[in-house]
C-alpha cells in the first residue's frame, strides 16, 4: 500500500479532502468488500446497500482512515451486524404481529406455540448478552451454518480462536438456561 495509508486524504494539500484519492479507494477495495458483505448478510442487494452506506459516511465526514482494510473491513462488519439485527418484518413492512407469515406445526396447540415463540425469544435475548465478536462467531455458526473454517477464514482469526468462542458461548448459554430454568420448562 505504501507510506500514504490513508483514504480520502492528500497530504500534499493540507490534508483537505481529495476525491481522487477516495475514488480510488472505492475501486480498489469495492469487490473485496462486497463479497465480504454478501458473505454476512446473503444477499447481494443488501450487500450493496451496506457498501454504500459505509462509503458515503466516509465521504460525508471526510474520515481520515489510517488502516484502509481493517478500518473498511470493521465497518461493514458492524453495518452487516447492525443490519441482521433489524427484524425481517420490518423489511417487509408488516405493521403488526397478525400480518406476519408464520409457519405453524398443526400438531402444536396455539399454548405449545406461545411458549415456544417465548422461549425464542427469551434465548434470543440471552445470546444478544454475550460479547459482541462471540455473538457475531455463534450467530455464524448456528444461524447461517457456517463451518469453523469459513468463520476463521471470514474473521482472520484462528480455528481455535473460533472453537474457544463458541465452547464459551455454550457454556454461558447453559449456565443462563439453567438460572432461568423457569421460563425454559
Amino acid at each position: 500500500m505504501g507510506e500514504n495509508n490513508t483514504a480520502g486524504f492528500n497530504y500534499n494539500e493540507e490534508k483537505r479532502f481529495d476525491e481522487k484519492s477516495f475514488e480510488d479507494l472505492y475501486r480498489r477495495m469495492y469487490p473485496t468488500l462486497k463479497n465480504y458483505a454478501i458473505y454476512l448478510v446473503k444477499d447481494i442487494e443488501d450487500a450493496q446497500l451496506i457498501l454504500n452506506d459505509v462509503f458515503i459516511a466516509i465521504w460525508k465526514n471526510s474520515t481520515l482512515i489510517a488502516d484502509e482494510k481493517a478500518y473498511l473491513f470493521r465497518a461493514v462488519k458492524n453495518a452487516a451486524i447492525n443490519y441482521l439485527k433489524i427484524p425481517k418484518a420490518s423489511f417487509l413492512h408488516i405493521d403488526s404481529e397478525d400480518e406476519s407469515p408464520e409457519i405453524i406445526d398443526l400438531k402444536e396447540t396455539p399454548s405449545q406455540a406461545f411458549q415456544n415463540k417465548d422461549r425464542n425469544r427469551v434465548l434470543y435475548a440471552l445470546i444478544d448478552q454475550m460479547p459482541e465478536r462471540r455473538r457475531l462467531i455463534f450467530y455464524m455458526y448456528r444461524i447461517d451454518g457456517f463451518s469453523y473454517k469459513e468463520i476463521a477464514a471470514l474473521l482472520d482469526i484462528s480455528v481455535r480462536t473460533v472453537e474457544d468462542h463458541l465452547v464459551k458461548g455454550f457454556q454461558f448459554l447453559q449456565q443462563k438456561v439453567l438460572q432461568n430454568s423457569a421460563e425454559f420448562r
